[in-house]
């Protein structure tokens, strides 16, 4: 039916903090906020696409390619395939009156109905060089690194992993051709007035969810057309989430036009 079109993997890490792990957990103090946020590059292989702290990749809209990459394969042909990837969390919990709600927390497009807040995954400070205004983690540019990873402070022998990359395979172990790391959270979804996921923090809303989100791209010829995109998802809180979902969001431009895409699955198959 298509004469090209790019492979994207999706590798999703789900973990749920049981709720017979709440007696001994302490929450994080890890929040996110909309001022840190920052896009970055990545073209490890012959994807090109912009990458953004809070949990979407593409565009956020209708911008010229040079400044924001919508999945071009392959690179620098104009050729553009996904307008935005991204991932949203959902939870039906019981409010302070008892009432259930089904919370969904989203990578981006979401705002209280005056526009002065958003509701979306925000950036966590501490995981990249907020002095450096390019960019955040990535492990072919050191200047975008943090002094030290707040997730590392408790290495005994190395706190903090000074001057090393926190790669998914290890300390200062780049294994893919570039890695993007970066953590998010969705504190600031105050619609639900009554319902409170950290009893330790009553300033804390949404689900206390913290993201913690790695894209790597190999140039090796047999993943040169794929992307890698790994969420792990962590209940950060001290409220159990017996029921989640985990969904992607996407928007694509195959055919060019949009307009007569239909998305549709083969039962049989």
């Amino acid at each position: 039916m298509f004469d090209k079109k790019v492979t994207v993997s999706l590798l999703f890490l789900i973990l749920l903090v049981s709720g017979a792990m709440y007696g001994q957990y302490t929450p994080s103090k890890e929040r996110g906020d909309p001022k840190y946020r920052r896009q970055a590059q990545m073209e490890g292989n012959q994807i090109s696409a912009t990458v953004f702290n809070y949990g979407m990749t593409g565009r956020e809209g209708a911008v010229p390619i040079t400044e924001q990459t919508p999945y071009e394969w392959p690179k620098n042909t104009g050729q553009v395939y996904l307008a935005v990837q991204g991932i949203v969390v959902g939870a039906e919990v019981v409010d302070n009156q008892g009432q259930t709600q089904r919370i969904i927390s989203r990578m981006h497009y979401l705002s209280n109905p005056g526009g002065t807040q958003s509701w979306s995954f925000e950036p966590v400070p501490g995981y990249f060089n907020e002095s450096n205004p390019n960019g955040f983690a990535t492990s072919n540019l050191p200047e975008t690194w943090p002094q030290f990873w707040p997730d590392k402070l408790g290495d005994n022998n190395d706190p903090g992993w000074r001057g090393k990359w926190n790669g998914y395979f290890g300390k200062d172990i780049f294994n893919a051709d570039q890695e993007m790391f970066f953590h998010a959270s969705d504190n600031l979804y105050d619609r639900y007035a009554n319902y409170f996921p950290d009893a330790t923090d009553l300033t804390r809303k949404g689900l206390g969810i913290i993201l913690d989100v790695r894209v790597m791209a190999w140039s090796q010829i047999l993943v040169q057309d794929a992307l890698f995109i790994l969420y792990k998802i962590k209940n950060d809180g001290t409220k159990p989430l017996d029921k989640v979902g985990v969904t992607i969001a996407w928007a694509d431009f195959v055919d060019q036009t949009g307009t007569d895409d239909i998305s549709e699955f083969d039962l049989q198959n």
